[in-house]
């Protein structure tokens, strides 16, 4: 079965209080009731680009053009247990898009500082790659689910 196709786009701004990241509460779909990033599946014809600048519009109502997407790199997700989950990101992130986050039938968006990211409200997974994301550094990492599809066995960097 081939992994299922997405891009995920972390936006920046800074504040006086610092550096913050646009992250949301999940409200439909897979991840329900969890801190996400947003983003989605790419669709047929469509760049890794246009789908994550699409899927932030959907889900947050900003805009951010293709051109200032920075890629970071892939992030892939297996499932041993239900391979019908497994998928292949792309990810990436900006600091220039316009607009105001806004709630969607998907997402509640919300800015949180880079030092407060809420870990406990996210998938397990994201404490092994998120920091890098944080960072504006490169990735390339498989991460491997348990059993319970929840819990990370590994989390592998090329």
């Amino acid at each position: 079965m081939t992994p299922r196709r997405v891009a995920l786009c972390f936006l920046f701004r800074h504040t006086k209080a610092g550096r913050e990241v646009l992250l949301g509460m999940k409200r439909s779909g897979f991840g329900t009731g969890r801190i996400v990033a947003l983003g989605g599946g790419i669709e047929p014809g469509e760049t890794a680009g246009e789908a994550a600048a699409r899927e932030v519009q959907e889900e947050s109502g900003i805009v951010v053009d293709v051109a200032d997407l920075l890629e970071l790199g892939p992030v892939r997700w297996r499932f041993p247990v239900k391979p019908v989950l497994d998928m292949d990101a792309v990810v990436f992130s900006a600091d220039r898009f316009s607009g105001e986050p806004a709630l969607t039938d998907e997402i509640d968006p919300c800015w949180y500082p880079v030092g407060q990211v809420p870990w406990d409200g996210m998938w397990e997974d994201a404490r092994h790659w998120l920091g890098h994301v944080l960072r504006s550094q490169r990735l390339d990492v498989t991460v491997t689910l348990n059993s319970d599809n929840e819990t990370v066995r590994t989390a592998d960097f090329a």
